[in-house]
């Protein structure tokens, strides 16, 4: 009769600590249609259900969105825990401070400055001067109608799969212009225009289920 309860106990024990190995990444977001779009369908499409997470949305403003992962509740102890921020027109404070206390946390930071689009347009070109999100949503605009006769709608649920054939080519790109900011300022310069960390989370999630995850973290 022991036996039989340890038995169960152990096996409880197992199912709880399975499912909890199984969520690897915890993810906040600024808003609630373009970047969580994507990055849903991501997770879709590398089958990754019950691995990433996202907090509950609680604002847009970058201190709402820390805010948002260190207030989420669970049991798991995740591998990586990332933030997805945009520079718009937010204070110094709000976007560079909240990269501060992120780092202090170690949380990982995933921003751009100007904005998300930034990521969605590398997809397709490479950007090196400033740009802001008047024609960052031009330039999407113009190159939608061409490729998929649409213009870009940060509420369109398709953009992942309309641009993930182009995903290396956005990662490429963005590393340039990390290498960019390092040759012109010798570090990673978060109040310059244009740069975005988006790629290093899209290179996480997608090694997740590989031997050797590649997680680079900004700013760890």
């Amino acid at each position: 009769m022991w036996r039989d309860d340890f038995h169960k106990r152990e096996k409880a024990k197992r199912k709880i600590k399975n499912k909890s190995e199984s969520k690897s990444v915890l993810i906040a977001l600024e808003d609630t249609k373009s970047s969580r779009y994507y990055f849903e369908k991501l997770v879709q499409h590398k089958g990754l259900s019950g691995k990433v997470i996202f907090a509950e949305h609680i604002g847009t403003n970058p201190k709402k969105v820390l805010e948002a992962i260190l207030s989420h509740k669970s049991n798991t102890i995740y591998d990586k825990k990332w933030i997805v921020i945009d520079r718009d027109s937010f204070s110094n404070d709000d976007f560079k401070g909240t990269i501060g206390e992120a780092r202090q946390k170690g949380i990982c930071v995933a921003f751009s400055n100007e904005s998300y689009e930034l990521w969605i347009l590398l997809h397709f070109k490479q950007v090196n001067a400033y740009t802001n999100r008047e024609d960052l949503k031009s330039h999407l605009n113009k190159i939608f109608k061409e490729k998929f006769r649409k213009e870009y709608s940060k509420a369109s649920a398709d953009v992942y799969s309309l641009v993930v054939g182009e995903q290396q080519t956005a990662i490429n790109n963005a590393k340039r212009l990390v290498t960019k900011h390092i040759r012109d300022y010798g570090k990673i310069n978060v109040e310059q225009n244009p740069i975005t960390m988006i790629y290093q989370l899209v290179e996480c999630l997608n090694s997740i289920n590989l031997e050797e995850k590649q997680c680079d973290c900004f700013p760890n």
